[in-house]
């Protein structure tokens, strides 16, 4: 039976998503419960797919280049492309989307260059009609 969200549940995503390592007592803490109450709206928000797992961040030592390609198709080829994009290392997301863009790519690397040679690479697939390629500049926030 799937429930809604309270502002305790709220909370606790909140907390795991800025610090996926805190400590049971310390989310029991910021949100205002008993550690065995928290461990019960974990172990629910777990069950209930709420909390899908926890990642870790790689962390780095200089900000790489992270670039979007914004890519138009010939056709819907997106399920073609994607497991050969997955195969390149510097490729972090895949999106296929809805309207006039097909796909959209997150590419992030510390050389321009190796941007450029992944770019023309996927230029040259057959099932690619357009590429535009975007440089991010700031990131604002992440959740």
């Amino acid at each position: 039976m799937s429930r809604s969200l309270d502002h305790k549940d709220l909370k606790i995503l909140t907390l795991l998503r800025n610090n996926a390592r805190a400590s049971i007592k310390e989310l029991a803490a910021g949100v205002g419960l008993s550690r065995t109450a928290l461990i019960e709206r974990v172990k629910r928000l777990e069950r209930d797919g709420d909390i899908a797992g926890y990642t870790l961040k790689k962390a780095q030592k200089e900000t790489p280049l992270t670039f979007y390609l914004m890519v138009k198709t010939h056709h819907p080829s997106c399920e073609l492309i994607a497991p050969r994009l997955a195969e390149i290392h510097e490729i972090t997301a895949c999106h296929s989307l809805g309207g006039d863009i097909d796909m959209i790519i997150q590419l992030s690397t510390d050389h321009l260059q190796r941007a450029n040679k992944i770019r023309e690479e996927i230029s040259c697939y057959p099932e690619v009609a357009h590429i535009t390629t975007s440089t991010l500049l700031k990131t604002h926030f992440e959740k």
